[in-house]
């Protein structure tokens, strides 16, 4: 009875002390459980995943092996879409080009100042304003039909800039320097009928002239009224015609001299 007593007991406490290395056992909640790290999802953070997609060349079928081709969780259950919710997702254009617009800032490494080229003056043709209308992208670059075409992610830095001969604003001549970012001999200033031809634009600030005021592209900024800087230096010029520019062109620009309708001003087109 004694033996049988004890053979309990010892029984009794194996079992209690299983019991208790299994209740002590901790499982990993689902905060615990990632394969990226602690940020991947923070902008604000190191580890923020855009750095993670730039180091892979913006390879975004590493994503689609856990995420699913359209991103929308796969076999992670996790989408992508929930923040890149603009059209195909993460491979909209936003996602590396800028915001809303498309068209930088932010620049692919995050700069916002116009003075790289990364950002420049993309937001001044894009969005275009009161001298004139928005310019397309294709304007200037050729525009990958998805994130894979050919040309689209290369080893080469920088964009390439191949303006659109197609155009209606485009003229021969019209050169882009790499080296120091400037446009020169583009209809947009200057190179048309009547205006100053060869004028040199910085795209970021430096070099060339950055000038937009009126008698940049046509006329002559130097001069005292704004009559004499608008009217071109060639042909019709204000010494001699004695009416102003909306007498003829009342519907892009009014008495003042003021412009009415962008669309119709640097349109390839006289109105």
């Amino acid at each position: 009875m004694k033996t049988t007593f004890i053979s309990i007991m010892l029984l009794s406490g194996l079992m209690l002390s299983s019991c208790s290395e299994l209740q002590e056992e901790k499982v990993p909640t689902e905060s615990t459980v990632s394969v990226h790290g602690k940020g991947f999802a923070d902008a604000s953070s190191a580890n923020f995943h855009a750095a993670y997609v730039r180091n892979n060349k913006y390879d975004l079928t590493l994503c689609q092996s856990c995420h699913g081709n359209d991103f929308s969780g796969g076999t992670t259950g996790q989408s992508c879409n929930t923040c890149h919710n603009k059209p195909n997702g993460p491979e909209n254009c936003t996602t590396c080009h800028g915001s809303v617009n498309a068209a930088p800032p932010n620049d692919l490494v995050g700069n916002s100042a116009t003075t790289v080229r990364g950002v420049g003056a993309h937001q001044k043709h894009l969005l275009g304003g009161t001298l004139g209308a928005a310019v397309p992208c294709a304007t200037c670059h050729v525009v990958p039909a998805s994130l894979a075409s050919a040309g689209h992610l290369d080893a080469t830095p920088n964009a390439e800039v191949r303006f659109d001969t197609t155009s209606a604003t485009y003229r021969s001549g019209a050169s882009y320097a790499a080296a120091n970012a400037t446009c020169s001999n583009t209809y947009c200033h200057g190179n048309f009928n009547g205006g100053n031809g060869n004028v040199t634009m910085a795209w970021a600030g430096t070099g060339g002239s950055t000038s937009t005021a009126c008698g940049t592209c046509h006329g002559d900024v130097t001069k005292a009224t704004l009559k004499e800087k608008a009217f071109p230096v060639t042909g019709h010029t204000a010494a001699s015609i004695t009416s102003d520019c909306s007498t003829c062109h009342s519907r892009t620009v009014n008495a003042s001299l003021a412009i009415i309708d962008p669309s119709k001003h640097m349109n390839g087109q006289v109105d």
